[in-house]
């Protein structure tokens, strides 16, 4: 143990633990950080006498299965039995006793525990590792953990991160007492064989329309690689489906391959990290569990897609979904150290130098990119709506957070404000998207608990496949399931009763408590999801349709869905779709990828909060005063089930103005019926305001002229053409005349007055005058208005242009001669003096 490079860092440790009761951890992987750390703390708190029964140290690992590999680790290590000293606790699985001291668990464990019960009740110290890794529960664990040291002195906090970003952590958890100590611990790693891939193999050329490309490409470098190299190779592809897809075809060549992902049994995933103590030689294909806090033995060889499956907010479904992108440059230099943990390694990188060079340095935090609505949801129980007080690494974006807040307030998860009511509290007890738990206890009132868990842990992306509903539902046996059974019981036990009455009174209309089969399914879905209820679109060809949140999409009913066809089915429960994109629809537009037929009232049911009826009023420009028409409008979210014309005059007042005022600010005022008269003005007063003079306001466009909108908006509501030009001339003070400081006309020395035409609105042009050029013999400069020259356009006596200038001086000065040259004898009859 004390061979571990990190060795060199206790005393740093426990001197930072002693006098702050903080510290962050740099240290790159394989130093043994993730081993050692743990039990430094621990002998720090026996040495202090701080221990006793029932007290213990949690660590944080982002991944299950790193969790249960650093604690069987530190267990071998300390020659003690798993779940006796040392023991973890993740997400369906758990070996823990009275005796245990150092508990690993994964951040969304700790999560849970602090929003039960905020003081931590039993745990002496807390170990966050790979926070440099930025995930969501990661983040918001540190930040109320760090906010808890100031009400807990005796809480020891220790955040661990492998990159060099970790300075900004210290000064977040040190607090007012200025940053925590940094124990920084370089990594003599061994040296690497870098390898890159030559263009017509580059994983960016890839064929994207061939759905195993990814594979395809991945197992021939690997093929190449055991021919080449000696050791374990271990292999980084993005899906699960891939890691299996790849294990199978080397399987199949006699190589020991396998796949390493977070769905294998707990008793499997600890074979494979175990090592085959001298066996054959192994091919570990694996998703990014293995790209940090494991060390698989024997392996000496990475090979790495360069690929990485990541969180990504979707408008069109309205929550996270995972999509492959190129890896960050940090992400493979993380999985390229894998393979030189033991000694001397050789890595393949699925791409080009160049192609490296050009990728991200880093991913972003993913506070940036994914849905924030369950992380709404937990700061909101911790007492920090949208988290303003918590040391966060990166606040939550303003837009996504109010996104987010709105879903949860829709929820009825939290109140106006955006404290949490009893409703979100219940919903925050259940570990997945709160949207899940909520629709899935409102399906739960009509379908049987143990279909409405297994449709829940196939959205969830635990077990299953959405291709695989209504017909093959994963066993109720499976952990997963049985876990969301048991939290579906907890939270229909703690309800209260608030909002489920207006239900109650629909309950006959979908069939009671005993919805069966695909109904069942598909109810549970629309529940879960309700935005992504669809409608066949009116006059389509039978596979269009359109979402509830207003998605158009097209759904071919191709998957193993229970219909025929898309054709005739009109309403659908979508359980995948996928925005638009050339790539992925061919041009199509948004395709739905797996849906289950939904009837009418099943859809209403699940949908009932969007449903509405009342009188929709639009104005439309056109004419003198534009046109209002009403019409009363039943619709379910985006979908209209009906529409019937009403009569304008029936419509208040108020809803009228707002018709017109909506209008306005989508078309701008330019759609008005102007005069001549009244445009004119406008474009005088605006130039006045471009130019800032005071006293003159933008009238450019509706979305900034409101003082004149809402003069504009009582007459158009009333049906009657606005005087415009008056209403402009109520915009300026009495002191202020127009007319004054920008005239409509300038008289020339020759005596002829000329119109002067000022620029369109928002087009910031000069104020311009076109004129024959003897009309300005006499005139040495270019007038002004309003500070800024007017723009002469010289013109012969037959009117076609000769020169355009706004500096008259310079122009009589330089190319006036040029121009008298070469027209004095093309118009003899008239004055072309040497000095005009």
């Amino acid at each position: 143990m004390h061979d571990l490079p990190f060795a060199a860092g206790r005393a740093d440790l426990t001197d930072a633990l002693a006098s702050r009761g903080c510290a962050v951890i740099q240290a790159p992987p394989g130093t043994g950080k993730t081993t050692l750390a743990p039990q430094y703390v621990l002998d720090h708190l026996r040495d202090a006498g701080r221990t006793s029964h029932g007290h213990r140290i949690v660590v944080t690992q982002p991944r299950r299965v790193a969790a249960r590999s650093a604690a069987a680790r530190i267990a071998e290590v300390r020659g003690t039995t798993l779940g006796d000293e040392v023991g973890y606790t993740v997400r369906g699985d758990r070996k823990v006793s009275a005796d245990t001291v150092i508990e690993m668990v994964t951040p969304g464990v700790l999560l849970r525990r602090l929003l039960a019960d905020p003081d931590l009740p039993g745990v002496d110290a807390v170990v966050i590792d790979e926070i440099h890794e930025r995930h969501l529960e990661s983040d918001l664990v540190f930040g109320m953990v760090a906010q808890l040291r100031e009400l807990r002195e005796d809480l020891l906090v220790v955040a661990m991160s492998a990159t060099l970003d970790a300075a900004r952590f210290a000064e977040l958890l040190g607090g007012d007492a200025g940053p925590a100590p940094l124990v920084d611990v370089p990594s003599p790693i061994h040296p690497l064989d870098i390898r890159y891939a030559d263009a017509a193999q580059s994983m960016a050329h890839r064929d994207r329309r061939n759905r195993t490309a990814v594979e395809d490409l991945v197992t021939a470098t690997v093929r190449s690689t055991l021919a080449e190299t000696t050791g374990d190779v271990l292999v980084f592809v993005p899906t699960i489906r891939g890691t299996e897809t790849v294990a199978a075809s080397l399987t199949g060549d006699g190589v020991a391959a396998m796949a390493l992902h977070g769905r294998l049994r707990p008793a499997e995933q600890a074979r494979i990290v175990r090592g085959h103590g001298g066996g054959a030689r192994r091919v570990i294909v694996a998703t990014d569990v293995a790209e940090s806090s494991l060390t698989v033995p024997g392996v000496r060889v990475v090979v790495d897609s360069c690929l990485s499956r990541v969180s990504r907010r979707d408008t069109t479904r309205g929550m996270s979904v995972l999509v492959t992108e190129t890896a960050s440059q940090a992400s493979m230099t993380q999985r390229a150290g894998r393979a030189g943990r033991e000694g001397p390694g050789t890595v393949y990188r699925c791409l080009t130098a160049e192609q490296y060079a050009k990728a991200p340095a880093a991913s972003p935090p993913a506070v940036l990119t994914s849905d924030l609505t369950a992380a709404m949801l937990d700061v909101a129980c911790w007492g920090s709506p949208r988290g303003v007080d918590l040391p966060l690494p990166d606040p939550f974006p303003s837009a996504a957070a109010t996104v987010a807040e709105d879903a949860l307030r829709a929820i009825g998860a939290v109140d106006a404000s955006g404290q949490v009511t009893a409703e979100g509290r219940r919903l925050a007890r259940i570990p997945a998207d709160p949207r899940l738990a909520h629709g899935g206890l409102i399906a739960s009132e009509q379908v049987d608990a143990a279909t409405v868990a297994k449709v829940l842990a196939v959205l969830d992306g635990s077990v299953g496949s959405v291709d695989d509903l209504p017909r093959n539902l994963p066993s109720g046996s499976d952990p997963v399931v049985q876990r969301f059974r048991r939290l579906l019981d907890d939270g229909r036990d703690g309800a209260n009763g608030t909002g489920r009455a207006d239900r109650a009174d629909r309950a006959g209309s979908v069939g009671g408590a005993g919805l069966r089969g695909s109904d069942a399914v598909a109810y549970t879905l629309a529940c879960a999801c309700p935005g992504l209820i669809a409608h066949r679109v009116t006059g389509s060809s039978g596979d269009r349709y359109l979402t509830v949140s207003g998605t158009g999409a097209v759904w071919r009913g191709g998957h193993a869905t229970g219909a025929a066809g898309a054709a005739g089915t009109e309403w659908i429960a979508v359980a995948d779709i996928a925005g638009a994109s050339t790539r992925s629809t061919d041009g199509a537009g948004a395709v739905i990828r797996a849906a289950v037929p939904l009837t009418e009232a099943l859809a209403f049911d699940a949908a009932a909060p969007l449903l509405r009826d009342g009188v929709v009023c639009t104005w439309t420009p056109g004419g003198t005063a534009g046109k209002l028409t009403a019409r009363r409008v039943r619709t379910l979210g985006a979908v209209e089930l009906a529409s019937t014309p009403v009569s304008v005059k029936d419509v208040p007042v108020s809803a009228r103005e707002q018709a017109v005022r909506e209008g306005l600010q989508s078309s701008g005022l330019g759609v008005l019926a102007w005069s001549d008269h009244a445009a004119e003005l406008r474009r005088r007063i605006q130039y006045l305001h471009e130019q800032g003079v005071e006293g003159y306001p933008d009238v450019a466009d509706a979305a900034r002229a409101s003082q004149l909108l809402e003069f504009v908006v009582p007459e158009l509501a009333a049906e009657r053409r606005p005087d415009l030009a008056g209403l402009l001339r109520g915009l300026i003070p009495w002191n202020r005349p127009v007319d004054e400081a920008a005239p409509t006309s300038l008289e020339l020395p020759v005596g002829r007055t000329v119109r002067l035409r000022y620029p369109e609105v928002g087009t910031g042009g000069p104020v311009v005058v076109a004129t024959k050029l003897q009309d300005c013999f006499g005139l040495q400069a270019s007038p002004e208005i309003a500070g800024r020259r007017v723009q002469f356009q010289l013109l012969s006596p037959a009117q076609r242009p000769l020169a355009v200038t706004d500096d008259l001086a310079s122009f009589w000065a330089g190319p006036y001669a040029q121009v008298r040259s070469e027209m004095r004898g093309r118009y003899p009859k008239h004055p072309w003096p040497e000095r005009p």
